[in-house]
């Protein structure tokens, strides 16, 4: 679809942002896998290095379950990445919970916690958006039909003075009476 920009600088702004946009998603998608795998490292219990690696590979395996119906996109679109997703979401979401519970009370504890659980709810958003894209983009979801029943309609008494319809469209205004 063409637009019709006055402003050519504008227009080749607005043709960069739009050619880079899935690169930028892509690139933030990963920097919260980044933020979610040290936050969740700096509130386990064991070795922070350990933690790093652990939640790390944690990351890439969400990564790589939610998108994986890119790999072979010739199928159809599997059910289970916006799931899996939202319970790695909610998982990420209590961790954050306890262990931000254990370092800070009160008033620090709620702005810490909304904090990150906003960097954790903001990943999940993208990554789900991102994902639908690309299904559209591949041309993996296929059109749903909607079938609709046709109504009954009681029987009704039209004047004489009305004309007759054609197929189905009302062509002018019919006087109907009950």
């Amino acid at each position: 679809m063409e637009k019709n920009f006055t402003n050519t600088q504008f227009k080749w702004t607005f043709e960069s942002i739009s050619d880079n946009i899935p690169t930028i998603m892509l690139l933030t998608i990963v920097l919260t896998y980044g933020v979610n795998a040290y936050l969740t490292a700096i509130f386990l219990p064991i070795n922070f290095w350990i933690a790093i690696i652990a939640s790390t590979i944690l990351q890439l395996g969400r990564f790589a379950v939610v998108f994986m119906d890119f790999l072979n996109p010739t199928k159809g679109r599997s059910p289970y990445p916006p799931k899996i997703a939202l319970g790695a979401t909610i998982i990420a979401l209590i961790e954050v919970f306890f262990g931000l519970m254990e370092k800070y009370s009160g008033a620090e504890f709620i702005t810490m916690f909304f904090f990150i659980g906003t960097i954790v709810c903001f990943g999940y958003l993208l990554e789900i958006n991102f994902v639908n894209k690309g299904v559209e983009a591949y041309g993996l979801e296929e059109p749903k039909v909607i079938k609709r029943r046709k109504r009954r309609v009681a029987a009704k008494k039209v004047t004489e003075d009305a004309p007759k319809e054609s197929k189905g469209y009302v062509t002018s205004f019919q006087t109907i009476t009950l």
